[in-house]
């Protein structure tokens, strides 16, 4: 209904707001202090009230889709209703592991070449960032899997006014379940901006969990028709994939990194350098604050779980090989 982020200015109104109320309160209580003790009870079970009836629409609206069937089992029975499959269980090992990689370096590759880039020799979407929101709202009539191809319209995706201080919390995308708006931070580098954009999207089709949205992202970004969408994909999926690479197989992970161009090396370097530049104890605090909304929501990885994506992919390919 409003091209701007709703929730963000709603964010703004309550900081004012708690503000104005502290500033009152400190005043009451200044000019009669007879009755602090009873203005400051009626004021605690006041807030009470509205954390509690804040909360409870959380819940309703959001919440609760924490506790929903969890995607690898989802992607299972999806593909053993359209290959009339029994499949229970896929197991895979790291040998998989290695072959997601080499998968991915090889796209990353590919899809490098297809995309424009700055005079640095960064990789840069087609468009500015406006034009990247505009072309990401269809995205998902792509993504057969689960139907997520005929679940109905959702808002277009808004960016964030104050993206470049949201950097110094390391976030790169806000999901408002009390607005059903997908924020995103427009300050990053041009590989996060795709797949950021279609992760909140993902949480808008009632995906909760990091590693789902991550996940459904990285799906709705490789069978984009725009390249710098499947580039974005595979190049998010790479650096989640990496990780998990160097934890297993550290040698093996050198050896095939070996593979990488110049050009996908450039911008994840150009990556690093740019986080380093937000480094510090807020983005400590926000990881460590985003993390404790996660195990309160039943995701017991906190954090963590983003690189949980990489189970999913294993999942995918290995249904993909079986077919």
């Amino acid at each position: 209904m409003v091209p701007f982020s709703l929730f963000e200015i709603l964010i703004y109104i309550g900081i004012l707001a708690i503000v104005i109320f502290m500033i009152y309160s400190i005043v009451y209580i200044i000019k009669n202090p007879k009755n602090a003790f009873s203005y400051m009870k009626s004021s605690i079970l006041n807030i009470i009230s509205v954390c509690g009836i804040i909360y409870f629409i959380f819940i309703t609206l959001w919440g609760i889709n924490y506790s929903r069937i969890d995607l690898k089992t989802s992607l299972i029975e999806d593909y053993n209703k359209t290959h009339n499959k029994s499949i229970t269980e896929v197991e895979y090992n790291k040998e998989d592991l290695n072959n997601l990689y080499k998968f991915l370096i090889k796209k990353c590759n590919e899809t490098r070449e297809l995309v424009l880039e700055d005079e640095e020799n960064i990789m840069k979407c087609k468009g500015d960032y406006k034009e990247v929101l505009s072309r990401a709202k269809d995205a998902y009539e792509n993504v057969t899997i689960l139907n997520l191809d005929k679940i109905g319209k959702y808002s277009t995706p808004k960016p964030i006014l104050n993206s470049k201080l949201l950097c110094y919390t390391g976030i790169t995308g806000i999901y408002s379940p009390f607005t059903g708006e997908a924020n995103v931070n427009i300050a990053v580098p041009d590989i996060y901006l795709p797949f950021t954009i279609l992760h909140e999207m993902a949480h808008q089709r009632g995906y909760a969990s990091e590693d789902e949205a991550n996940f459904l992202a990285y799906i709705a970004c490789i069978n984009n028709k725009e390249f710098d969408f499947r580039y974005s994909g595979y190049i998010m999926a790479l650096k989640y994939t990496s990780s998990a690479m160097a934890t297993i197989d550290y040698e093996n992970y050198k050896k095939l990194n070996e593979n990488l161009s110049l050009d996908v090396m450039n911008d994840l370097k150009d990556s690093n350098e740019f986080w380093k530049k937000y480094d510090g104890k807020i983005s400590e605090a926000s990881d460590k604050m985003n993390s404790t909304y996660l195990k309160s929501n039943g995701v017991k990885e906190g954090t963590e779980s983003y690189g949980k994506v990489v189970d999913l992919l294993l999942t995918y390919y290995s249904l993909e090989i079986i077919e």
